[in-house]
């Protein structure tokens, strides 16, 4: 190669490195991206749009420009990669979450995955706008989130990747009553907890050079000497869920996700290793939510499949599906099957059975308002849920607003 030719290729470089900020922050800031991956230098960078699916973009990373953000990145952190951990999992000051390599973990070169999250988060208007629930599911939730305000049922979000189980997670968190005192561990904090004041978030942290991981497990211990009301757990993977299973055995309420397809996959995880809950725990499981991805060609929805309810049987556990997906209508709807979990809440809180499945139908109609109304962001509906409490149990004026 002669001189005047190596001086080109060094030009570009540089004009590119020069252009890349413009550029890829123009990805981190487009809210239909729920993906952004590098997968080495000089390679196209893919993204998952929410509409389109996963999609080739014409933009592509030099190795100085991802090793770079990948440093920046870790420095803001608090962390570090090198060759001995060749590894970073990192929060981005937008929250969104960031994943890299380096040799020699990946030979071919350093790599990027950053899952983003959305300016406004979805509300449960939003999912019942778009098809994910139907309005007597979200209903039924609800009473089950709820729990009359005193027995609220231990729920298990579940699907695979990219299923939407953290968004379900974050919209069924409107339907706690304010007065609860929450506990939220996560790996990376996503969820969205607007105006609430008894919370704490607990958050894992990586190894580092000078110290010893702190993990979920390590967190869900810690917390229940909070005395919780509520645990939420973002998702879990490994041992943790043994101590979550013990503290909804000593009567503390729990909502996290899992990755799992199906109630019967659910309990295969649960009592295998890495989590290894006892057999005669998994009863403790009330609901179970499954969510799934639906993809037709460019077309991608989320969806929640099934709602099942888990009972104690001869075998360890049987499941009652009481929601179950149409596909012909693209539409969950409800099965003939009895409720336990229903009658079970009815004789907890002195209620008729009637009158549980009447406060059911009157939250079923207070969302079908909050709809027709476009009380769509998360801060608000969160807002008009706890008005609805308030009217609820401390008013004797049964109008609720939801303007």
């Amino acid at each position: 190669m002669t001189e005047k030719e190596v001086k080109i290729v060094q030009k570009k470089t540089e004009k590119k490195y020069i252009m890349k900020n413009p550029t890829f922050e123009k990805l981190l800031n487009d809210d239909k991206l729920e993906e952004i991956a590098v997968n080495g230098a000089d390679e196209p960078v893919f993204v998952f749009h929410r509409d389109y699916g996963r999609c080739k973009t014409n933009l592509e990373m030099d190795e100085n420009e991802i090793l770079d953000f990948i440093g920046e990145s870790a420095e803001k952190s608090s962390n570090y990669i090198n060759k001995s951990k060749p590894f970073l999992d990192a929060r981005l000051p937008d929250g969104s979450r960031l994943n890299a390599t380096i040799p020699p973990a990946t030979p071919k070169g350093p790599t990027m995955t950053i899952s983003k999250f959305r300016e406004r988060p979805f509300s449960m208007i939003d999912l019942l706008d778009n098809g994910t629930f139907s309005y007597e599911a979200a209903g039924f939730l609800w009473s089950m989130i709820e729990g009359e305000s005193n027995y609220p049922m231990n729920t298990l979000i579940i699907g695979g990747t990219g299923a939407g189980k953290t968004t379900t997670l974050n919209t069924l968190m409107t339907f706690v009553p304010r007065k609860e005192r929450i506990t939220c561990i996560e790996d990376t904090l996503e969820l969205n907890f607007f105006g609430r004041e008894n919370l704490v978030r607990m958050v894992s942290v990586p190894p580092m050079k000078s110290r010893e991981p702190i993990t979920m497990n390590d967190l869900l211990e810690n917390a229940l000497r909070m005395r919780p009301d509520r645990l939420i757990v973002g998702e879990v993977r490994g041992k943790e869920a043994g101590s979550l299973f013990n503290a909804m055995n000593v009567g503390h309420s729990a909502i996290g996700t899992l990755h799992a397809n199906s109630p019967s996959e659910l309990t295969a995880r649960l009592i295998n290793p890495p989590m290894n809950v006892p057999k005669n725990m998994l009863p403790l499981i009330d609901i179970i939510v499954v969510q799934k991805k639906i993809v037709h060609g460019s077309n991608i929805k989320r969806r929640v499949s099934s709602i099942t309810e888990v009972s104690r049987s001869e075998m360890g556990v049987s499941f009652n599906e009481l929601f179950s997906y149409n596909e012909d209508l693209d539409k969950i709807e409800r099965t003939e099957n009895p409720s336990r979990k229903l009658e079970r809440l009815a004789s907890l809180s002195g209620k008729s059975l009637k009158e549980i499945q009447n406060d059911i139908d009157d939250k079923t109609s207070f969302l079908e308002e909050l709809v027709r109304n476009d009380t769509r962001k998360l801060s608000k509906v969160n807002e008009r849920v706890q008005d609805y409490y308030s009217v609820k149990y401390f008013s004797k004026d049964k109008k609720i607003n939801v303007n």
